[in-house]
């Protein structure tokens, strides 16, 4: 590989016992292992005792700096901050034993050597201690003022979550080295260290010399590794294309890096950029993602072309996955809008995203309509009918290439485009009387289906959401033998027919429970919701009577939810 310095097998002691420096870059990750990932190092840790073999760590990539001995941590800063932290926690051990009175003098002693070779460096010019390990600016200053100090947070609750992960890690391996060496085994801590910590973890040391070659490195190592996420490999390469020629702008990328990330969290990043990027290219699936960014992206120019982009469509995307967003607020058809978002929430359905980021974009007047219409489609398609969702994606994928490229340019455009994946009517009536939905499961979808053919049928406007509202079962779930009598054997397939189901107020539905039918209709006659008061118009309850329900909302069904195509 070009410009690869070396390589070769170390161990901690060689690496941090040393006049080096070790600096994570600004643009890496912040700190992010939790318990999961400290368990399993402790575990590895003792394994390594009882079984006394060495332990293979991966591999450390440094990239070497223009000063002397001083080195970029490219890759394996989770694991070097975490050993950092294990080598705190045990400085803090040996100064409980002093503040006992347990061999105090040579505990200090212990403590000076362990924080001289593995956490400070002095400079031998100025003679001034430095820490061997610079975090990136968002732990650094908390590593160095509570860690390193040995300082306990005022308000915990108000600290980033990497610093919390920070302080999380030092509370933890303090409790482990605590109870496994208790209050008088400092000549086992110093042992354990020096023989297992510093000696037995094994791994290989590549040192770069140039930002390429670094990151080359870190793609190749970890780009089938579930370590790094897609989201690590972007921001890296990123920042690897920006020059030094272009570092009066580093600041401005950092900053807008840091608030996308800080708007769509960064377990959720991948998906809003897969989404966008699908929104102005050809469909691309997750485990093309950071490949194709690669082709798009290739100049320090176009980095802050995407970022910029991104930043913008954040917003955007936080407020379609949240309804009740204050982004909605300036909108005058805000009420419309956050209705169908609310819809396509409890649809689970995210395919239209690209579509409704270039539809925002570029032709914003018919934005709410378009929504509306995904809804209707969403419902149709994957709710009833429950079909293939890649079918969608295309076809939405599509439709917004077209409108970028503006090739569509009105309503009726993007209407007639949606003609693929909107399920007809005769199909959609055909399904819709036969179809069965389980409160067990899908209570919301239901009770969703119910207050919108009431709304239909009342002029109201219900919302699915109110709690007062309840799910009736006019078959009961928890039938008596009265009814097994009316619906022998059948019965159970009859309980989730999506007609069996209607409205009825809380305390109404408490009180008339699984009572027979000639007891409930009373009720039903009298309740204020249509879809029970005029929709339950039968002398008995039964399979017929059921079905005969069943095809009289269906048709109610398709006139709500349908597009004039």
């Amino acid at each position: 590989m070009k410009n690869l310095l070396n390589t070769k097998t170390s161990n901690l002691s060689e690496i941090l016992g040393n006049w080096k420096k070790y600096k994570v870059p600004e643009f890496q990750r912040d700190y992010s292992w939790s318990e999961e990932n400290w368990q399993d190092l402790w575990e590895d840790i003792n394994n390594i005792e009882v079984e006394n073999t060495d332990h293979y760590m991966w591999t450390i990539v440094l990239q070497n700096m223009q000063e002397n001995d001083n080195y970029r941590v490219v890759d394996w800063q989770q694991r070097l901050t975490t050993m950092s932290i294990i080598i705190l926690a045990i400085i803090w051990f040996l100064k409980e034993l002093i503040e006992k009175n347990i061999d105090v003098e040579n505990n200090k002693e212990r403590i000076d050597l362990l924080l001289k070779w593995y956490i400070w460096t002095k400079d031998i010019t100025s003679l001034f201690y430095t820490t061997k390990l610079e975090l990136n600016k968002n732990n650094n200053n908390f590593y160095k003022t509570y860690l390193l100090e040995y300082t306990k947070p005022a308000n915990t609750w108000k600290l980033r979550d990497s610093e919390k992960l920070l302080y999380e890690a030092y509370i933890y391996f303090k409790k482990q080295i605590s109870e496994k060496f208790q209050n008088d085994n400092w000549e086992k801590v110093s042992d354990f260290f020096k023989n297992i910590i510093s000696r037995r973890f094994i791994f290989i040391q590549i040192i770069v010399d140039d930002d390429i070659s670094a990151y080359t490195v870190f793609e190749t190592l970890n780009a089938r590794w579930v370590e790094l996420t897609t989201t690590d490999l972007l921001k890296n390469y990123l920042f690897s294309i920006v020059s030094s020629n272009w570092s009066n702008v580093n600041i401005e990328i950092e900053e807008t890096w840091q608030h996308i990330v800080d708007l769509v969290w960064l377990k959720d990043f991948p998906n809003f950029l897969r989404y966008f990027i699908n929104s102005k290219n050809q469909l691309v699936r997750h485990e093309r993602l950071f490949k194709e960014v690669k082709k798009l992206v290739n100049s320090p120019s176009k980095v802050l072309e995407l970022l910029r982009e991104l930043e913008k469509t954040a917003y955007l995307y936080v407020a379609i996955k949240n309804p009740n967003d204050d982004f909605w607020n300036l909108h005058t058809n805000k009420k419309e809008i956050q209705k169908s978002l609310e819809e396509l929430k409890l649809f689970w359905v995210t395919q239209p995203i690209p579509l409704l980021f270039a539809v925002y974009d570029k032709l914003w007047d018919i934005f709410s309509d378009i929504l509306r219409y995904i809804s209707i489609i969403s419902f149709r398609y994957n709710v009833i009918w429950k079909l293939n969702p890649n079918e969608l994606e295309k076809v939405y994928n599509k439709i917004s290439q077209k409108i970028y490229s503006w090739e569509l340019q009105t309503k009726q455009d993007i209407v007639n485009m949606f003609a693929s994946i909107y399920v007809n009517d005769n199909d959609f009536e055909n399904i819709f009387e036969n179809k069965s939905i389980s409160t067990k499961q899908w209570k919301k979808i239901i009770k969703y289906i119910l207050i919108k053919i009431e709304n239909y049928l009342s002029q109201s406007e219900y919302d699915f959401e109110e709690t007062n509202i309840t799910i009736e079962h006019i078959l009961p779930e928890n039938y008596t033998t009265e009814w097994k009598d009316i619906f022998w054997n059948e019965i159970d397939n009859y309980i989730y027919k999506l007609w069996n189901y209607t409205l009825l107020k809380e305390s109404e539905n408490r009180w008339i429970w699984n009572k027979n039918y000639e007891e409930k209709v009373g009720i039903y006659k009298n309740s204020p919701y249509k879809i029970t008061s005029d929709k339950i118009n039968y002398d008995e309850w039964n399979s017929s009577t059921l079905s005969k329900r069943q095809k009289e909302l269906a048709k109610l069904a398709k006139t709500i939810w349908r597009i004039s195509l």
